[in-house]
């Protein structure tokens, strides 16, 4: 199974830097992908909403999706600031838009 932290929106290099340590940390195999040259923030023109994406190969089994699930939601509660906190992160299957899980500090 490949999981790919997904920051090419531009969402979050911290949150994604810290999810993509702790994942590896834990031995998995993670690719991390960096912002386009498109998704530059500019406050004055758009907002970045689509923000960080955690990709998966294939549907994980019940021990992946708790693991990536546990991750994830720590990471969110230790955010700096009520906004990063308040982020709904999505587990979509490869490179379509089907979401199996949207992670966040509310459950």
């Amino acid at each position: 199974m490949r999981l790919i932290v997904d920051n090419s929106e531009g969402g979050d290099k911290q949150l994604a830097d810290e999810i993509t340590r702790i994942l590896r940390d834990r031995g998995l195999e993670v690719e991390r992908r960096e912002p386009t040259r498109e998704a530059r923030f500019d406050t004055a023109v758009h907002l970045v909403t689509a923000g960080l994406v955690i990709r998966v190969s294939e549907a994980p089994d019940r021990a992946l999706r708790q693991t990536v699930h546990d991750v994830v939601r720590g990471v969110l509660e230790r955010a700096p600031s009520a906004r990063r906190r308040a982020r709904s992160v999505p587990i979509q299957l490869g490179e379509s838009g089907r979401v199996l899980e949207w992670i966040d500090v509310f459950e």
